[in-house]
């Protein structure tokens, strides 16, 4: 691709945001304009939220989400907005109950606390912002709600995290990095196979990356470790968690077999991968990641 026909995508995907985000701030708060088959969309979310507990949070949630995300994550969720176009990632299917940061085992669905912290701190490397310097945090918790309302897992009791499946993660690591922790986790991405996937100096380009498919058959590929940000967050504490967690939808698994002495230590060779490249080189940079969600069923 010509430097200056990716030029030209990148500003076309800003405008695309732009532009998307001006047409449903034109939107009345209330809901969204009523013609079908929108309006039945409209009519079943709400009926589900007339069904549920604070109501009045529910409402006030749903005036932020159609305001704040519908313009990526779709007036239904699917991710299918009018600003999406091009997204890589695309958004998430909020439909699903899929997510992939979360303090709750693999498989799980995640807790209210890691939704709102996903709003409020945004997904760095992505177009999901950080909406904690815009919203409230009444706000913040009101649209998790609402978010939630898209996905009937959230309301089947026996779909929920039980006590046993969220995890406690440290707020200081038992040991500081260094040049043998650091040697000791080569070892372990080695041995695990990341190299595989992530590449052998974790740039994602890895043996089997052009072969990797989520969990709905569509192409993924591994994340770049060497970039400065990770979606997840880029501190140790981000990384170890996704070690311990997985990434539910996606290849990544939970390293379970680890100690967590093994998975620190991974922490810090992923860390040790990172190679400072200007501004102009992630701007312009080919990226062959970008898929789109299929139709919902």
């Amino acid at each position: 691709m010509e430097l200056a026909d990716r030029t030209a995508s990148t500003l076309g995907i800003r405008l695309a945001i732009l532009v998307g985000f001006i047409i449903v701030l034109l939107m009345p708060t209330a809901g969204v304009p009523q013609d079908e088959p929108m309006a039945e969309i409209v009519a079943a979310l709400q009926t589900r939220v007339d069904g549920l507990s604070n109501k009045v949070h529910l409402e006030r949630g749903r005036n932020i989400y159609f305001q704040a995300c519908a313009p990526c994550h779709g007036i239904r969720g699917d991710g299918n907005g009018p600003a999406a176009k091009g997204f890589d990632p695309a958004p998430r299917n909020l439909r699903r109950g899929v997510y992939k940061f979360r303090t709750t085992i693999s498989g799980a669905l995640p807790i209210d606390e890691d939704l709102e912290h996903t709003v409020r701190e945004g997904m760095p490397g992505t177009e999901m912002p950080r909406w904690k310097d815009v919203l409230s945090e009444y706000d913040i918790k009101a649209v998790v709600q609402y978010i939630k309302t898209f996905s009937p897992q959230f309301e089947d009791p026996y779909s929920l995290p039980q006590s046993e499946d969220i995890l406690e993660f440290p707020d200081d690591r038992p040991f500081e990095s260094s040049l043998a922790s650091i040697a000791a986790g080569r070892q372990l991405y080695v041995e695990q196979e990341c190299d595989a996937c992530h590449g052998e100096n974790g740039d994602g380009n890895g043996p089997k990356a052009d072969e990797l498919v989520d969990d709905w058959d569509v192409p993924i590929r591994p994340g770049d470790l060497t970039r400065s940000y990770f979606a997840g967050g880029k501190q140790d504490q981000d990384i170890y968690r996704v070690f311990t967690t997985a990434l539910n939808g996606t290849p990544m698994p939970a390293f379970d077999d680890l100690t967590d002495e093994q998975r620190w230590q991974l922490v810090d060779y992923v860390q040790s991968l990172e190679q400072k490249k200007g501004f102009l080189y992630w701007l312009f940079r080919e990226n062959p990641n970008q898929v789109r969600h299929p139709e919902p069923d």
